[in-house]
């Protein structure tokens, strides 16, 4: 598979603590960060969620870095109420092949991302104003869609880790290759993804908003750097 994205150079056992708001409500989740670098120079990235309800979930997942290039190679999410064991996926995206709609057997795309991989990955990209990136966003099994992610402009932040030069970066959906209607209708329904990188170099995430569903009425959630170690 090939790599995609810039190696942004992650500090080892980098560690970031997010809070997680849900439309108007205070934000009382919890996510927490840890990048680490393993023996094969891969990055390794743990993320820790909770949540009320005693609702836990753990993802890792690890990226090769190839020549200062880097690519999501797998992903491991857990999540549980308690100690029973809700759901459990994992996903091989490197030197492996799926089972795709039309029911061809090929491999991944190269620029393949985890639903929760562009914490990490997107800190590769070329952040300048208005570059463009092409990826597909996995969301299990055989399932991924083509998302744009372009570098929206330079903004000022001020969160409660401190205020920070950033990035805006927004990713949607976008099936302009397929069908003109069809990118217009899907940008209609699911607003764009918005995310905030440091300027700094590593580019740690700042903030993420995110639509929770497809329908108006759903909320939005808000992912904001608290502190990091």
């Amino acid at each position: 598979m090939p790599v995609s994205f810039r190696d942004p150079d992650i500090a080892d056992g980098e560690k970031s603590t997010y809070s997680v708001a849900i439309g108007d409500q205070p934000a009382v989740s919890e996510i927490v960060s840890i990048v680490t670098v393993d023996a094969d120079d891969r990055y390794r990235s743990l993320l820790e969620l909770t949540m009320p309800g005693d609702f836990r979930m753990n993802v890792e997942q690890t990226f090769d870095r190839v020549e200062g290039a880097l690519s999501c190679r797998d992903y491991r999410a857990e999540s549980r109420v308690g100690a029973m064991l809700v759901s459990s996926e994992h996903g091989n995206f490197a030197d492996t092949a799926h089972l795709q709609f039309g029911g061809v057997v090929e491999p991944f795309p190269g620029r393949m991302v985890p639903l929760l991989g562009g914490v990490t990955a997107f800190r590769g990209l070329e952040f300048a104003k208005g570059s463009k990136l092409n990826a597909d966003l996995w969301l299990g099994f055989s399932v991924h869609w083509p998302i744009e992610v372009k570098v929206d402009k330079k903004v000022t932040l001020d969160i409660a880790a401190g205020r920070f030069d950033a990035w805006q970066v927004r990713v949607r959906p976008s099936f302009s290759h397929i069908n003109g209607l069809l990118d217009k209708v899907m940008s209609g329904v699911l607003p764009p993804f918005v995310m905030h990188f440091d300027t700094a170099p590593g580019h740690r995430m700042l903030r993420f908003s995110f639509p929770t569903g497809p329908m108006p009425w759903n909320p939005k959630g808000l992912v904001e750097l608290n502190r990091t170690e």
